[in-house]
């Protein structure tokens, strides 16, 4: 049985034309998608089944809450078009134009959720700033809960020009800034959804955070000791690793030996998501942690629901496809 991909992106026309650099981030290009290359990649990679959505910054890069509402629309119907094209082989993940609207953002995710049939909802680690415990956001958090949905966390850039450049006159960083913040505003925003108990206080909504949640794993005993442990945030050093448990966590771009071997020990079973990143991961980077983790020596089981299993419980419809 072939892998479940959970992390995979797609770009049209439309949406690399409102990047009109054609990058991500200084130094880092958009790469080239179609459906039928993403279909071969599929089956390169001996993946049935990709969860498609779309990567940051989303539709925040539209310069009005109008262009953005309908960028998005226009995003997920598109999404929903190539699912209804491979029925057996793609699922989506739906974008929400939250820029300066969240009546509008909730809206959007009430008619993708019941007119598409989407099978979750993409959110960024911040919108202008906020990060997603914000107060702003409880009532989104609210229609989410009610629904049981599944919310995958995706970064974006954090607030602020923050650069490493290669001199001090030169305007391209070193290592573009996805590959090194991206994992760190994971961690600021699931730690911000503990502190400001979302995941407490919305307990239906199965959160995903990408890239093996970022340096979660590694720093949650040090900020449940550290912050928890000197009263800075209202739960104990235990409350607050158990709430850092909750969480769905996926391997894209992460799933080498160090990191693989961190994760499977601190998440909770079955809460483990295998993820490609794909198309901005290149073929050789998915090939080796596709390696990686068949040769991690796990049990049988555990290996089977990273793979797959864990994605049919979290996706119950693509058992049937």
């Amino acid at each position: 049985m072939g892998y479940i991909d959970v992390h995979h992106h797609f770009l049209t026309e439309r949406r690399v034309a409102w990047k009109e650099s054609g990058e991500i981030a200084p130094g880092l290009r958009l790469p080239l998608w179609t459906e039928d290359l993403d279909v071969a990649f599929l089956d390169r990679h001996n993946i049935d089944i990709a969860i498609l959505s779309l990567s940051a910054p989303g539709v925040s890069i539209c310069s009005s809450s109008e262009q953005a509402a309908a960028l998005a629309r226009e995003m997920n119907e598109q999404a929903a078009t190539f699912r209804d094209r491979h029925r057996t082989r793609f699922g989506f993940l739906a974008t929400l134009p939250l820029n300066n609207s969240l009546a509008v953002g909730i809206e959007e995710a009430r008619y993708v959720l019941d007119n598409l049939g989407a099978d979750g909802v993409t959110l960024f680690t911040s919108y202008e700033g906020r990060y997603l415990g914000h107060p702003d956001f409880v009532p989104l958090w609210e229609e989410l809960d009610r629904r049981g949905a599944v919310v995958f966390v995706h970064p974006t850039a954090p607030a602020g020009d923050l650069r490493l450049p290669r001199a001090p006159t030169d305007n391209q960083d070193m290592v573009p800034r996805p590959i090194i913040d991206f994992p760190h505003e994971t961690t600021r925003a699931a730690v911000h959804l503990i502190t400001s108990n979302v995941v407490r206080n919305y307990p239906n909504c199965k959160i995903i955070l990408s890239h093996g949640g970022g340096t979660l794993p590694y720093v949650a005993t040090r900020i449940a000791s550290l912050a928890a442990g000197a009263d800075l945030i209202n739960k104990t050093p235990e409350e607050f690793l158990v709430d850092a448990k909750t969480f769905y966590f996926d391997l894209a771009l992460t799933g080498f030996k160090d990191p693989l071997g961190l994760l499977v020990n601190f998440a909770t079973e079955g809460h483990i998501l295998w993820g490609s990143d794909y198309p901005f991961a290149r073929d050789k980077t998915v090939e080796t942690q596709v390696m990686e983790l068949e040769s991690a020596g796990l049990a049988s089981e555990t290996r089977d629901s990273i793979a797959r299993g864990a994605a049919l419980k979290l996706f119950p419809r693509l058992g049937s496809l």
